[in-house]
């Protein structure tokens, strides 16, 4: 049946009302779902004579683990120096401060690496490409809890200790300083006890580094994929074009398709940002004080696992939907079409 023009459509044959519609019926018994949950919680909590106590927040956490710095005082809100006389709520905060650490650095790390390995990938130079493809299948297909205690045992801490027999390594007139310690970079060295350390700079726990290195190097070998599949997205004659009008090949790929790829690229990178945050509670393995870790001691001191886990959940969410509407503002500023 034709209808005419300006005829009343009825609402069931109103393709938008019938949208309006569905879109009310499912918040409707998502509600209801999420009452009907809460309701059952409830009475199991009930049952099982649970009850949740918030109180351990304001305890003295009475723990000390070397990782924990910095924190936020919750009197003042101001940023202050981790002390075991702060509350369990300041000790869970300061292992959040590493987390986020670990998460901005391996970030930053694991997209340069990824991006040097994924142009590997497409190099002419066989070798070249047979390396990036075994450094990705490698690293991606082994567990990445196996590469941490590789990197943590079998790596930081058989490098030298500093003593007359074992000096430590020293690369780029000491700009960066390796020993069983840790990683220094940009201090001086100094003979102290008897053995080589280093004063000042920035210097990196044996753990933090290994934590560190460790995600860096596992997420890249995903990264390399993601960029290589960009740059394969990015039409042939792009290049061609560019080599025409007389760019080199490394100015073609930098000035020409690079950019391009990168805005292929972001949705993927943003999944890979994600894991490698969350991963990073895989550092309770290697005994790296992070948010997990520092939540698991409160929960063994205070016996509130249920409010310290919840807590923890709570926190990785949080992380995620930053991250998360960072890539968004990105993909806004590139004006791309939202995924």
């Amino acid at each position: 049946m034709i209808t005419s023009p300006g005829a009343k459509v009825p609402p069931w044959r109103d393709v938008r009302k019938l949208e309006v519609a569905a879109q009310v019926l499912f918040i409707f018994l998502l509600a209801l779902a999420v009452w009907g949950a809460r309701l059952e919680v409830g009475r199991s909590f009930i049952r099982q004579n649970i009850h949740l106590d918030w109180s351990f927040w304001r305890q003295p956490a009475s723990f000390q683990l070397t990782a924990l710095t910095w924190t936020v005082d919750l009197e003042t809100l101001r940023p202050k120096l981790y002390d075991p006389g702060d509350s369990a709520g300041e000790a869970m905060i300061a292992g959040l401060f590493n987390t986020v650490k670990v998460a901005v650095l391996g970030v930053v790390l694991a997209t340069l690496l990824g991006l040097f390995v994924g142009i590997a990938r497409l190099s002419r130079n066989w070798l070249v490409s047979r390396l990036a493809l075994a450094f990705v299948e490698l690293f991606r297909n082994t567990p990445l809890l196996v590469q941490l205690f590789f990197w943590y045992f079998a790596v930081f801490l058989q490098l030298p200790s500093g003593a007359p027999g074992q000096p430590p390594i020293r690369l780029f007139a000491d700009l960066v300083v390796l020993t069983n310690a840790g990683l220094a970079l940009g201090g001086t060295v100094v003979e102290r006890f008897g053995r080589l350390t280093v004063d000042g700079g920035v210097q990196l726990t044996t753990e933090f580094a290994a934590l560190l290195v460790g995600l860096a190097v596992y997420t890249s070998a995903f990264i390399a994929e993601i960029i290589r599949g960009g740059i394969l997205a990015v039409s042939r004659g792009q290049m061609e074009a560019a080599r025409s009008l007389g760019l080199t090949h490394g100015q073609a790929l930098r000035l020409i398709v690079l950019p391009q790829a990168l805005r292929i690229v972001i949705p993927p990178l943003g999944n890979q940002f994600l894991n490698l945050t969350k991963n990073s509670s895989l550092a309770l393995g290697i005994g790296y004080a992070e948010f997990l870790t520092a939540a698991n001691t409160v929960s063994s001191q205070s016996f509130r696992s249920l409010e310290a886990f919840t807590a923890v959940t709570l926190g990785y969410l949080v992380l995620s939907l930053i991250i998360s509407g960072l890539l968004n503002l990105v993909r806004a500023r590139l004006h791309l079409a939202p995924v």
